[in-house]
């Protein structure tokens, strides 16, 4: 039997799973393979175009860019933050997790 496609329209369902098909298939009950596509174009802009909107007003109002050594230290500051709130956690198991017995 020779491989059929069909196209046949359907709404994605807001869980971003499931489809709603608009029409009933004359299929056999099993496996099938789906290809997507958009039935109509989005409206709006893209992130890209979102996320340089932004960058633009930002510079437009004066704000500077961080510069490597900043972000470095930015970053450096996580980490350190992490490592404290890590050994905080460690301090609060160590309390409450009771050791193993040993073999006998």
């Amino acid at each position: 039997m020779g491989l059929s496609t069909m196209n046949v329209p359907a709404t994605l369902q807001p869980d971003g799973v499931t489809l709603r098909l608009e029409e009933k298939l004359t299929l056999p009950p099993g496996r099938v393979s789906v290809t997507i596509q958009p039935a109509e174009p989005r409206n709006g802009p893209t992130m890209l175009e979102v996320l340089g909107r932004i960058h633009q007003e930002q510079l437009q109002r004066g704000r500077q860019a961080m510069t490597e050594d900043e972000m470095a230290a930015e970053i450096a500051q996580m980490r350190d933050d992490d490592k404290d709130y890590e050994a905080r956690w460690r301090a609060i198991w160590s309390q409450v997790v009771k050791p193993k017995p040993a073999d006998r």
